[in-house]
């Protein structure tokens, strides 16, 4: 791949989605926020991204529903999509899997955990 993997980060704590940003960035990619789930309907065409990092506790759309709307959507059929989220139970990781995330992600983020998955996806993609 020769262009920097893009990543949308849906997250509706703007200072946590600049800071995951950040971390995208400081790590080689490429990176788009979106503070709730209807502006990530909005930009997700004009962006592409690569991968998809959705907060399930959005509100309005939850990140659950988010995912399910997104995976629909052709242009997005490559896309990897990430559940990152503070909670980490059982439950939460079946309900993210049935909803269609490839990965389930614990706030606060680890950057190596981050790193780690980041770079099989790339990897995958390249």
């Amino acid at each position: 791949m020769s262009e920097p993997m893009r990543v949308m980060i849906v997250e509706d704590n703007e200072a946590l989605a600049q800071t995951t940003g950040w971390l995208v960035e400081m790590l080689g990619y490429d990176y788009r926020l979106a503070l709730s789930g209807k502006a990530a309907l909005e930009q997700v065409g004009d962006y592409h991204p690569h991968v998809m990092m959705l907060d399930l506790g959005l509100p309005g759309i939850s990140g659950y529903d988010l995912c399910r709307m997104l995976r629909q959507r052709p242009e997005l059929a490559d896309t990897v999509f990430i559940a990152q989220t503070g909670w980490s139970e059982a439950e939460h990781r079946r309900q993210s899997a049935e909803a269609g995330f490839h990965h389930h992600l614990v706030k606060p983020l680890a950057l190596e955990k981050l790193e780690m998955v980041l770079g099989e996806i790339a990897k995958a993609k390249a």
